[in-house]
């Protein structure tokens, strides 16, 4: 019985630093892999934004509708904040973001957020573009058409000589609508 007793208590023993190293490699790999973990925490925050509220938003109405679209702009907030070590996801999650702020007739500040992306984000080509041309077009709709026309001349200095067909599609039709504001 004493050698049960004793074998026990060398078993506590034992085990304390096992457990102790144990919690210190569970908190170096913590510590170490914020880095890494905030980045796929984004991503995946952004992806099921947009598959659990936003794509949904457009089928429902009313106020099951808001509720998706105000979910959106949540997720598409915290992505931002999130997400720094991930330029190009912060920027299509503030971009998305604004699509969202338009959908809920917020143009002021719809338009505020696309502009951001060019300016927080300007090496993002492609989520540039993508909201200089959404804020040029939103205004447009609405009947601003100088404050468009501005939107659109960005497009066409910046991404005329763009090498990718798709921008340049887009600066194409951004330099037609230019100058007709």
């Amino acid at each position: 019985m004493r050698r049960d007793s004793q074998s026990l208590v060398v078993g506590r023993v034992s085990r304390a630093p096992l457990l102790m190293v144990i919690g210190a490699l569970a908190l170096q790999l913590t510590l170490t892999g914020c880095s890494s973990a905030p980045r796929e925490n984004a991503r995946e925050l952004f992806e099921r934004t947009v598959r659990e509220y936003h794509l949904p938003s457009a089928d429902a109405s009313g106020a099951e509708r808001d509720e998706l679209l105000a979910q959106a702009a949540t997720g598409y907030e915290q992505v931002v904040k999130v997400g720094g070590n991930d330029p190009s996801l912060c920027a299509a999650a503030l971009r998305s973001l604004a699509n969202v702020r338009a959908e809920q007739g917020r143009i002021d500040e719809a338009v505020a957020l696309y502009a951001r992306v060019g300016q927080e984000y300007s090496h993002c080509d492609w989520e540039v573009v993508q909201s200089w041309k959404s804020a040029a077009d939103l205004l447009w709709d609405t009947g601003r058409h100088d404050e468009a026309s501005a939107f659109y001349r960005r497009i066409v200095q910046r991404f005329a000589a763009d090498p990718s067909p798709m921008i340049q599609t887009v600066a194409h039709a951004a330099s037609r609508r230019s100058g007709a504001g």
